[in-house]
């Protein structure tokens, strides 16, 4: 019998354990590029809303677009509240009466004819960022149930939640990011009704644009009615009962509060969007936005929406994620 320590033995064996290794660590790598693409791809579906989620309100058109600085998937979300489509109003509305909650059968009826939308924008546009814009994506709508459960509508009580989930939890956080600086996420949701009428809450994210068709321009908006708080994932609520754990180096964020907007006019335009469509360093400007939009304003708010986009690559080049969402009273 040969000894263990047969020097050849050994000295084959090695080559032959190094070949494979190297083997193993080709095919290891191609089976890890592909299920990184797979999970690229899929990111991006789930975070593209489908056409059928758009709530379909009397009066009014939506449409959105999202385009990702990769081209695949980034760190921008839109998503909506199709409240109809979504949720059975009419149980809802016949559990509340028996139950004697009058109070959340009168909310109840409002969404009949009213729609959410939440434009989200996380901190960087690699698909790491995507996959944050996922984990808002199912926290949102997790908690929107809830809500609707407990209230019969969406109260800011649920950004308070989420703000307090994406804070504590090193896994919703940027790993690559400093405790206080760049892990967080700026989000505006609102709700759209049949009137015109546009309540919203944000977290540091760019204000809304009115653009009013009778004076052909945007319109001034008091700062009273663009109240903004900090970003989500940034700072505790101010009575947290927690918050003795997560002492912060930014301190502690006021309670949210919901901000009101009215379309007055028919053909009046609202638009939601993130910094990477305009910004103060932005080559594509308000005046351009503007401008864009007059020629525009006789289309539907998908024709406005792919208008304004193509502007703006026009004159310059894309450098961030891009969200845009285009409601229009009809």
């Amino acid at each position: 019998m040969e000894s263990e320590d047969n020097p050849v033995v050994s000295s084959v064996a090695s080559a032959d354990s190094a070949d494979g290794a190297k083997n193993t660590l080709k095919i290891s790598s191609s089976s890890l590029n592909k299920e990184l693409k797979m999970g690229a791809e899929y990111t991006a579906l789930h975070l593209i809303p489908s056409p059928g989620a758009i709530p379909r309100i009397p009066g009014v058109d939506i449409f959105g677009i999202t385009l990702p600085f990769n081209g695949v998937a980034g760190g921008d979300l839109i998503s909506y509240v199709n409240f109809q489509d979504r949720f059975d109003l009419d149980v809802r509305i016949r559990n509340a009466s028996v139950q004697g909650r009058e109070d959340i059968v009168q909310e109840l009826q409002k969404l009949r004819n009213t729609g959410g939308i939440l434009v989200a924008d996380v901190a960087g546009h690699e698909f790491t960022d995507a996959m944050r814009a996922l984990m808002l994506h199912q926290a949102f709508h997790t908690a929107a149930q809830y809500e609707m459960d407990l209230n019969g509508e969406i109260t800011v009580r649920l950004f308070e939640q989420v703000n307090t989930r994406f804070l504590k939890s090193k896994t919703l956080r940027s790993p690559a990011a400093e405790k206080d600086l760049a892990a967080f996420i700026t989000l505006i949701y609102g709700e759209i009704s049949h009137t015109g009428r546009f309540r919203f809450v944000s977290a540091g994210h760019p204000p809304p644009l009115v653009f009013s068709r009778e004076y052909d321009r945007f319109v001034e908006i008091t700062p009273d009615r663009l109240i903004s708080y900090p970003p989500i994932g940034l700072q505790p609520g101010e009575d947290y009962a927690d918050a003795r754990h997560f002492e912060r180096a930014l301190g502690y964020k006021e309670h949210y509060t919901v901000n009101d907007l009215n379309l007055m006019g028919r053909g009046d335009i609202l638009f939601l969007y993130t910094d990477g469509l305009v910004d103060a360093f932005s080559r594509f400007n308000l005046g351009h936005f503007e401008r864009t939009v007059s020629r525009f304003k006789d289309g539907n708010a998908g024709e406005i929406c792919k208008a304004v986009l193509g502007e703006r690559d026009t004159i310059q080049e894309q450098c961030d994620d891009i969200s845009l969402v285009v409601i229009k009273r009809n």
